[in-house]
């Protein structure tokens, strides 16, 4: 594709650093440089050195090393040049500026891969690993990044179509061709253990994606209990700063505290909420709703306990916010009682001493085993989307079979189930790709 106008921008961030570099990608670059660049024009895959000036002015702005990238055997698929000036903001900013005035646009964001896109250098899954790659914050978040620019997505999805596909096959020729002998019958206790089978195999490779999604995106994790339990001040320990305000006196927290910190290269993202209680103070009430809201959102509940108080309906009432989450219960204080007195279902810390192991342990326990090789892990999001709803339609497929209905009613969930696994391929439903497959295996019209 040819794109007709030149693009700029400052690729290496607009700070003060040792190097900074300017990047121009289109078919005008290499005759904008011309008009500011008293270097020897290079050709493709060469580093030329000289004085970017202000043809204004004649005056020189900064002395830089310039890569010229020429045609379309690079990352952009265009005509590319990358100036290395000194990176101050001031002097970078000043060549943007020469460069904009000389006949190109500045970029926009992610604009330059969004051509490499376009040009076929590519594909959307790369970009969109690039993208995770820029912004990850630990290793392991890297790790994900890099593992999805070699990504065997489509391979996997590949098997499960295939397998998906015998199923629909089977069941057509039952319904189309229900009068030939050489046919293999195909009845509710041949189909459901075909359909059940491909499930679970579906419910394996999305809870393994899911699992790895949270590692990639940072785990939320919701602090909640009554108030005065040490809400705040676990969240200062994790954070390793004070950033939330800490007081001995019950309702301190109004609002929502947020920070992240890390376990074994692992991101958590903490939420400090208002502590649960009723009250009739207007602004603490908001807070006991946002904290609500906090449940619900995260991935893994703490639910602190102090061990001056029984459990009392404001705990039970958090118990139940927290089902279907990873819930953990943690009694604080733990410096004031014995050891031997506490439950041992639950966890037990210190804040004060600052002895939080036990709930490290806990946080990374579900994480720690994650193989984030495993080619069964899904990472894009849109694909794994499209896998949780072609799971659904399979389910439906099941739903069926268990309430007794017949395979010319059971085939329009498969059939869904196939539509979703094709648009993750990137593929149109083809009648033509299960006909192929049918008369492939049957030797129907003898």
């Amino acid at each position: 594709m040819i794109l007709k106008d030149t693009i700029a921008a400052i690729s290496s961030g607009n700070i003060n650093q040792a190097i900074s570099i300017i990047r121009i990608s289109g078919p005008d670059a290499v005759e904008i440089i011309k008009k500011i660049y008293t270097g020897k024009i290079g050709t493709d895959k060469t580093i030329t050195y000289g004085n970017i000036i202000d043809n204004t002015t004649n005056k020189v702005v900064d002395e830089v090393l310039i890569n010229w990238f020429i045609g379309d055997k690079n990352y952009t698929g265009e005509d590319t040049v990358e100036i290395n000036a000194h990176g101050g903001v001031i002097v970078t900013n000043k060549i943007l500026n020469l460069i904009l005035a000389n006949g190109a646009r500045l970029a926009e964001r992610g604009e330059f891969t969004r051509r490499a896109f376009l040009n076929g250098k590519i594909t959307l899954d790369k970009a969109e690993a690039i993208n995770n790659l820029i912004h990850a914050k630990t290793n392991k978040q890297a790790e994900i990044a890099i593992a999805q620019f070699a990504s065997k997505d489509n391979e996997l999805i590949e098997q499960l179509e295939q397998e998906l596909l015998n199923i629909i096959s089977i069941t057509e020729i039952n319904i189309d061709y229900s009068d030939y002998y050489d046919i293999e019958q195909m009845d509710k206790n041949k189909l459901q253990p075909l359909v059940n089978a491909l499930k679970q195999k579906l419910d394996v490779i999305i809870n393994k994606s899911e699992n790895a999604g949270d590692i990639y995106r940072g785990i939320e994790v919701a602090l909640v209990g009554r108030p005065n339990t040490g809400k705040s001040s676990l969240l200062n320990c994790l954070l390793r700063k004070e950033k939330a305000i800490v007081t001995n006196i019950p309702g301190t927290t109004r609002d929502i505290v947020e920070g992240e910190f890390q376990i074994n290269g692992i991101l958590f993202k903490l939420i400090d909420t208002a502590g649960i209680r009723e009250t009739d103070d207007t602004v603490e009430s908001i807070g006991i709703e946002r904290s609500k809201q906090a449940i619900k959102e995260a991935k893994i509940v703490v639910h602190l306990h102090d061990p001056n108080n029984k459990e009392n309906e404001e705990d039970r009432m958090i118990e139940e916010l927290s089902i279907g989450k990873e819930y953990i219960p943690v009694m604080n204080k733990t410096d004031l009682i014995e050891l031997k007195d506490w439950p041992k279902d639950i966890v037990c810390i210190s804040t004060k001493t600052k002895s939080l192991w036990e709930l490290r342990n806990a946080l990374v326990k579900k994480y720690n085993t994650v193989n984030l090789d495993d080619p069964e892990i899904i990472y894009n999001t849109r694909k794994l989307s499209l896998l949780k709803q072609a799971a659904i339609s399979l389910q439906e497929a099941s739903n069926g079979l268990d309430a007794g209905f017949g395979p010319e009613v059971v085939i329009l969930d498969l059939t869904k189930t196939w539509e979703s696994l094709r648009e993750i391929l990137n593929k149109q439903h083809d009648n033509e790709a299960l006909l192929d497959n049918m008369f492939s295996k049957f030797c129907l019209g003898k």
